[in-house]
């Protein structure tokens, strides 16, 4: 417990001086207080919405954090945006840190203000993990649920709000960073302990939370989405089939060839063969606001409102059709649009097929084969 007493001047003299610092070091910075208080950007930020709101923009960066102590006792952490900023600035930044947040309280000598070594990766996965440990224990002590049953924040949801609880908003935050990084780096070959590590999850707990929030596995999902990209190369592009195997991250084309004959029957050569007339391609990648319940019609349409995507569809034999999107209509019965999930085209209207345990949706513009 802190022994010395705050007023809100101090936190705000502490913000000006943490701004100060972001500028001349031109590091973006944050203070988060123990006691709940957020300083950035020259403000104090203390309601919980405010400093959630606040500390969001670093859910998709690279950061550095450093422990901070007042006499001895922990009181907060300076937080770094660390992209483009080399480790011997941030090892620099300890000390500027600790003179410029101590100058404020030199008139009390009673008061030792130390900054510590940034936290490195290593670090931060452990106590992420004791923190999600400590969670399911104090659950487990509370309510008696089992540490594997975890809040739902899909579509198996019987709250009106299924982000409601600290514990599924922890969980829906870091499925969305993990999300995020999957789909900035999918040309990468992408693991499960590297993105656990980049949202400071065991992989074991990752793995599990994917599993049980996605209703598909995380490797599943990586080479669903990874085999619809390849297959838009294909389609719309005349690049060899070895440089889009290095585009999506397989630095060897015989094994992309094999996981791509794997999920859609055709070999690379064969698939570009077969689908020469496609002239376009709108692929859905599954997100958080995917339901169980939902049809490949519901997530299709829920898409083209949400991005602004033109689409017409009419009734045929009782079930909706779509025949138009962004413009590109059915042509005389020649030529019109298709759907497949997970590479894979359905035989039945696009409202009877769930997504349950999809990964990827793709729309595609081509010619209808010939009787």
């Amino acid at each position: 417990m802190i022994t010395y007493s705050l007023e809100l001047k101090d936190y705000q003299t502490l913000a000006e001086a943490v701004n100060t610092f972001s500028g001349i070091t031109q590091i973006d910075t944050a203070f988060y207080t123990l006691d709940g208080q957020l300083l950035k950007n020259g403000s104090v930020y203390q309601k919980q919405e405010d400093v959630q709101r606040s500390l969001n923009v670093y859910s998709d960066e690279i950061f550095s954090i450093f422990p901070v102590t007042m006499n001895y006792k922990l009181w907060g952490l300076v937080i770094c945006n660390s992209v483009n900023v080399s480790q011997q600035r941030i090892s620099l930044s300890r000390n500027y840190l600790e003179n410029i947040i101590g100058q404020i309280f030199e008139a009390d000598s009673d008061i030792k203000i130390t900054v510590w070594d940034a936290l490195g990766s290593e670090a931060l996965s452990a106590i992420r993990n004791f923190d999600t440990y400590l969670r399911n224990e104090t659950s487990k002590k509370i309510s008696a649920t089992p540490v594997e049953s975890m809040p739902t924040i899909n579509g198996g949801s019987t709250s009106s709000d299924p982000f409601n609880d600290e514990a599924s908003g922890n969980i829906y935050h870091s499925l969305q960073a993990c999300l995020k990084y999957i789909k900035a780096n999918i040309d990468q070959t992408i693991s499960l302990d590297e993105v656990a590590q980049h949202v400071f999850l065991s992989p074991s707990y990752l793995s599990r939370i994917f599993k049980k929030t996605m209703h598909v596995n995380f490797i599943d999902y990586i080479n669903n989405q990874k085999i619809a990209i390849a297959g838009e190369k294909l389609c719309l592009t005349a690049s060899p089939v070895s440089h889009i195997a290095k585009q999506i991250g397989f630095a060897q084309t015989s094994y992309f060839t094999k996981i791509f004959k794997q999920h859609t029957g055709l070999t690379p050569s064969e698939f570009r063969q077969r689908n020469a007339s496609i002239q376009k391609i709108v692929t859905i990648h599954r997100d958080l606001t995917w339901n169980e319940s939902d049809s490949v019609y519901d997530i299709s349409k829920r898409y083209f409102q949400d991005n602004h995507i033109s689409y017409y569809s009419q009734p045929v034999n009782g079930f909706p059709y779509i025949n138009s999107i962004a413009g590109l209509a059915d042509s005389s019965g020649q030529r019109g649009w298709i759907f497949t999930v997970d590479c894979k085209q359905p035989n039945a209207s696009s409202m009877l097929v769930p997504v349950a345990g999809k990964s990827v949706i793709q729309w595609i513009y081509t010619e209808y084969p010939s009787d």
